[in-house]
C-alpha cells in the first residue's frame, strides 16, 4: 500500500506543524518523540509502515504496523527490533537525546542469529551529525542528522559499516538512511528513501460549552 501526501510543498510545513510544535533546525537542543498515531510512511524499497504510538512501557520504542498485517518495532525510530540489528542499541543510544550537534554515545551492539548460538559484538559509536534540509520523493524536510559506525570485534574483526539516518524534525519519520560498507563487511542495510509521508489530521477543536460567551469581552 503507498500513501501520497496531498497538496503542495508549501503545505508539508503546515501539516507537520499541526501535528507537534515545530523546532528550529538549529543549534538548539532535538528532543525525541516517536511518530504519532497514525503517521504513514512509504520507502523507495517498497516497505510501508503506519505508526501507531511509542511503546506504552517505553517511548524509546516505536511501534508500527507493516502492509502485510504485521508489527515492527523501531528503537528510537531508526534501529529495528530484530536480531540482525543486535541487541543494547535501547540502552546505548539514550545519551544522544536532546540531540545537540556533536553529541555522541558508544557501546557494544551483540548480533546473534537463532539457532546458531553464536554472538557477534559490535564496537558501536553514534554522534550527531546537525540539522539539514533534504529533499525526497515525498518532499522537503528539515532533518535530524545521526551517524552510527559499527566495528566487529575477535574473529568477527574484518565486519564495518556506517550508517546516516535523516529523522523529520517535526514528525520524527525516518526520511532517509545510506550505508557505507567498509572492507570485506556485508549488511542486510539498504539505502532507502521515502517516497510519500503521511501524518494524521489535527484533531478538531471542540466547541465552547454551552452557556459560554462569545467573542471579545464587553468593556
Amino acid at each position: 500500500m503507498r500513501f501520497r501526501l496531498a497538496g503542495t510543498l508549501p503545505l508539508i510545513a503546515v501539516a507537520l506543524a499541526s501535528c507537534k510544535t515545530p523546532t528550529p533546525q538549529t543549534e538548539k537542543d532535538w528532543v525525541f518523540a516517536c511518530p504519532e498515531a497514525e503517521s504513514r510512511v512509504t520507502w523507495d524499497d517498497g516497505r510501508s509502515l503506519v505508526f501507531t504510538g511509542a511503546d506504552p512501557t517505553d517511548p524509546a520504542v516505536c511501534t508500527a504496523r507493516t502492509a502485510s498485517g504485521g508489527t515492527a518495532r523501531l528503537v528510537w525510530g531508526m534501529v529495528e527490533e530484530a536480531n540482525s540489528e543486535g541487541r543494547g542499541h535501547r540502552t546505548g543510544m539514550q545519551s544522544l537525546f536532546p540531540a545537540r550537534t556533536g553529541k555522541n554515545a558508544s557501546y557494544t551492539a551483540t548480533v546473534s542469529y537463532p539457532g546458531s548460538g553464536i554472538q557477534y559484538p559490535f564496537e558501536t559509536r553514534w554522534r550527531v551529525v546537525g540539522f539539514e534540509p533534504l529533499r525526497t520523493p515525498a518532499g522537503r524536510f528539515d532533518t535530524v542528522v545521526l551517524e552510527r559506525i559499527a566495528n566487529g570485534t575477535g574473529a568477527n574483526a574484518q565486519q564495518s559499516f556506517t550508517v546516516r539516518y535523516w529523522l523529520e524534525g517535526v514528525s520524527g519519520i525516518l526520511v532517509q538512511r545510506k550505508v557505507t560498507l567498509g572492507r570485506g563487511a556485508t549488511s542486510l542495510l539498504r539505502d532507502m528513501q521515502a517516497t510519500a509521508v503521511s501524518l494524521p489530521p489535527p484533531p478538531p477543536r471542540q466547541p465552547p460549552p454551552a452557556g459560554a460567551p462569545s467573542g471579545p469581552p464587553s468593556g
